[in-house]
């Protein structure tokens, strides 16, 4: 339910043509498809691919926090999963090789949603030969707390020196740009959609069951191979199995 809830809207969300009309069916016909792109992740692959975790005791801010198993509420032997992390392909003609790392988690080092996007490096590095390097562009869009658009770039160094590149934010803070303007709440927006008919951001039928089915061959993985819950400290950004997830490709979380 989490992996199906948060990670895959995002992932809808980025991966999703535009569609032909701002109309609720346009809409969601183009998510529905990213879904029934969605490479299935075998049983022998969830041990690669996947990670599941759940947090022990550690930190929330500056106060202590008690594990998932202290919670009230909590069964003492639960095996319930607090944290997921997963590597998905797209298979359609747009996204075809193109890794999408999915994470999402409770009691992490803070709480906040966000999509990066990586760009692919350049293909020759002109400035090898006098030490200067370069890393890839990024595109970050933060969408809680704070909505924010971050592009980064590669620019030179002012000064006389030989050619220093690094890497250059350029930001877009809606908050900097709309400050004086009310913005809606989540639940606000969703409810005045409702009273006027629009379902452009609600779930369709097909959707559920797409999002479900794909989610189903990983739960059934996780069973059939035994996949156990890892732990990880409140407070921290998760199992140290969802470092290996991404490092093992030669990628990383940005974090």
């Amino acid at each position: 339910d989490m992996v199906k809830s948060h990670m895959l809207q995002l992932l809808c969300l980025v991966a999703m043509e535009p569609p032909a009309s701002f109309t609720p069916s346009a809409v969601r016909n183009e998510k529905v498809k990213v879904l029934w792109s969605l490479r299935p992740i075998t049983a022998a692959e969830v041990a690669t691919h996947t990670v599941r975790g759940q947090y022990g005791a550690g930190y929330s801010g500056d106060k202590a926090a008690v594990g998932y198993l202290d919670e009230t509420g909590a069964k003492a032997s639960s095996d319930t999963e607090t944290f997921v992390a997963l590597r998905v392909e797209v298979d359609n003609w747009r996204w075809a090789g193109v890794p999408f790392y999915l994470r999402s988690g409770k009691r992490l080092q803070k709480r906040s949603s966000e999509i990066m996007i990586q760009f692919k490096p350049a293909p020759y590095n002109i400035f090898a030969g006098i030490g200067a390097t370069l890393a890839p562009n990024t595109l970050l869009i933060k969408l809680q707390p704070e909505e924010m658009i971050t592009l980064t770039l590669m620019h030179k160094k002012p000064g006389m020196n030989d050619v220093t590149l690094a890497q250059v934010p350029l930001n877009l803070s809606v908050n900097d740009a709309f400050g004086q303007t009310r913005r809606r709440i989540a639940y606000e927006r969703m409810l005045l959609d409702v009273l006027k008919n629009n379902s452009a951001l609600f779930v369709r039928r097909d959707e559920v069951e797409a999002a479900w089915q794909w989610i189903d061959g990983i739960i059934d993985g996780w069973r059939s191979t035994g996949q156990q819950v890892k732990p990880y400290p409140a407070g921290s950004w998760g199992p140290s199995a969802a470092i290996a997830l991404t490092e093992r490709n030669g990628h990383s979380w940005h974090e």
